[in-house]
């Protein structure tokens, strides 16, 4: 059998690329049309791929699969997962012109969680950062990475200790140190990202509070104290860029938001003092952002 680990569309590749003549058609045919070779009866598969059935037969096997079946099976599964990658993309975008596609995203993105926040939970989300003595941010990977490094960068300025980690192991250190008077901030696009999922379980076990920015009904938010669910919707185009950086980056801003303005004053002395030092060697200072 098959191990689960094999990627099967990059052997249909290969196949295709330097297999068997035979071999190259079938091949070539299944990546050309993935979900009809996961429905087509044998008869049909080989009459497309001009071969016989027992060279249809003969390919799965040499794949490593049982048969038909189970080659469709695994096919299946990775057209249901990468299904986007396989086939061509890009038709049709003569004329589209880049800033549009990135606005249209961003705008989408940001416009979806501001509708869908709950705002009585953010508020409670910020009242437990603001009473709490330290604020872990956790993520992994592309986007929740960049939100957990930018609520650091929110926060501290605000005089909340925070700190961000994007290493598994380090999230794991620090949950384990976590205590009463820690908040854990968790960021997951998908919730399923194990080790951010481990390291808010064993926050919470020595009376952390967590709240997690993820998918509805995920394991993550299943596993932290307050869950904000957003959902982005990716869209087909793999070129662009995903619009879930920008929906993390909006709800980072919500919250950072709500926090200063239950702090007020300190948080305002401290920014000015910032902004002080960091004037001292700029030009029209008073128009650039804090921290730039």
């Amino acid at each position: 059998m098959l191990p689960p680990h094999i990627d099967i569309v990059a052997r249909l590749r290969e196949i295709a690329a330097a297999g068997s003549r035979s071999d190259q058609r079938l091949a070539a045919e299944i990546l050309a049309d993935p979900d009809f070779a996961t429905h087509a009866a044998i008869a049909l598969l080989a009459k497309r791929a001009e071969v016989s059935e027992p060279t249809v037969t003969r390919f799965c096997r040499a794949l490593g699969c049982a048969g038909l079946r189970d080659f469709k099976v695994r096919l299946a599964q990775a057209v249901a997962t990468t299904g986007r990658y396989i086939k061509p993309v890009g038709e049709g975008r003569e004329g589209a012109r880049v800033p549009q596609i990135i606005a249209t995203a961003a705008h989408g993105a940001i416009e979806a969680v501001c509708a869908g926040i709950d705002v009585a939970a953010l508020a409670r989300a910020a009242d437990l950062i603001v009473g709490a003595r330290m604020v872990r941010a956790y993520g992994s990977g592309g986007s929740s990475s960049l939100a957990a490094v930018e609520l650091e960068n929110r926060l501290f300025r605000l005089g909340v200790l925070a700190s961000a980690h994007v290493d598994g192991e380090m999230q794991q250190m620090t949950a384990a140190a976590a205590d009463s008077s820690t908040v854990i901030v968790a960021y997951s696009v998908s919730g399923e990202v194990r080790s951010v999922i481990d390291a808010v379980a064993t926050a919470r076990l020595y009376g952390a509070s967590a709240i997690a920015f993820t998918a509805p009904d995920s394991p993550l938010a299943a596993a932290a104290s307050l869950a904000l669910p957003f959902r982005v919707d990716e869209g087909t185009d793999i070129f662009r860029p995903t619009p879930a950086r920008y929906a993390l980056l909006a709800l980072t801003d919500m919250l950072a938001l709500s926090v200063a303005e239950r702090i007020g004053a300190p948080a305002v002395e401290r920014m000015r003092r910032i902004k002080h030092h960091q004037g001292l060697n700029k030009r029209d200072a008073t128009r650039l952002p804090l921290g730039d």
